[in-house]
């Protein structure tokens, strides 16, 4: 009895047929991975956030603090209190209500320096590289330098509209590593009319404040990772809702769009409070002490 065997021309037709079939889905699967990513980050940023609501239900509607440390000015700082257990950040404060260190990575990053898991897990770490930065800025200012407080809840005018944590990086130095702490657009201006407020940064030109005109740089803000892995941030607002958000979005009410920095504390101003996403009373009065 005699086989048929594939010729050699329909042999290549085949393998033409299945690589064209990988060209095309093997993109689509991606994305739905990213997307699997994204709302994986979603929920993590909600449960951070209900962490944060049920700390504030037992503390008298105050939020958390953003550290509890008491640094600056020639004191010890607040990396040598947090490493030796004398002091701890938002993570530590709340962790109480969420019991579980693995909603402090966002999936589309990854712990690959095993900072918040693995074996570089220390209390430290854990403390300062959660990839949820905290708006710090004006739900608990760090006073001189010096010592953070909490802001009360019941003193926000749009809890829906204002951003309580979103997805951070580490500032302008490292887009693997997350910030406990996240910088508002627009806020470093306000600190000349508020000489007592003080706000965080590397060093680098930028790390202060947002700018969307510097190239890739300029566009890894100090709050969310504004080009990789969602083109944006995942936010959980003051009411515990949690929402994706472009960073044009969520720097809505500056001048970020048109903002060019050269050094580490221009950037975006402040431009109309009516809509800006990060004042808890609506007003820069959170700044001034």
């Amino acid at each position: 009895m005699k086989t048929k065997a594939f010729t050699l021309i329909e042999l290549l037709v085949v393998i033409a047929i299945i690589a064209i079939l990988a060209a095309i889905l093997f993109p689509v699967f991606a994305q739905a991975k990213l997307a699997a990513k994204k709302a994986s980050s979603l929920s993590n940023t909600k449960e951070v956030g209900l962490a944060e609501i049920m700390y504030s239900g037992d503390a008298d509607d105050y939020f958390v603090l953003s550290d509890n440390a008491v640094y600056g000015n020639g004191s010890v700082s607040l990396a040598t209190q947090v490493g030796n257990g004398t002091a701890a950040t938002w993570v530590y404060l709340t962790q109480p209500y969420m019991k579980n260190f693995g909603v402090l990575i966002d999936p589309g990053v990854g712990d690959a320096g095993g900072l918040i898991l693995g074996t570089s897990s220390t209390y430290r770490n854990q403390n300062f590289y959660a990839q949820y930065g905290y708006n710090y800025l004006f739900l608990s200012p760090w006073n001189g330098c010096i010592s953070a407080f909490a802001r009360s809840a019941t003193t926000a005018v749009k809890p829906a509209e204002t951003v309580m944590f979103a997805t951070s990086q580490g500032f302008t130095t490292n887009p693997q590593r997350g910030y406990y702490a996240a910088n508002a657009p627009g806020a470093w201006p306000l600190i000349a009319p508020a000489p007592h407020a003080c706000i965080w940064w590397d060093g680098s030109a930028g790390s202060g404040n947002w700018s969307a005109n510097n190239g890739a740089k300029g566009k890894i803000t100090s709050s969310t990772r504004a080009v990789k892995p969602y083109g944006g941030g995942l936010v959980v607002w003051t009411d515990g809702h949690a929402k994706y958000m472009n960073d044009s979005a969520l720097a809505i009410g500056t001048d970020y769009g048109s903002a060019v920095y050269n050094n580490a504390s221009s950037g975006a101003q402040i431009t109309d409070l009516k809509t800006y996403l990060w004042s808890l009373d609506g007003t820069t009065n959170d700044l001034i002490f």
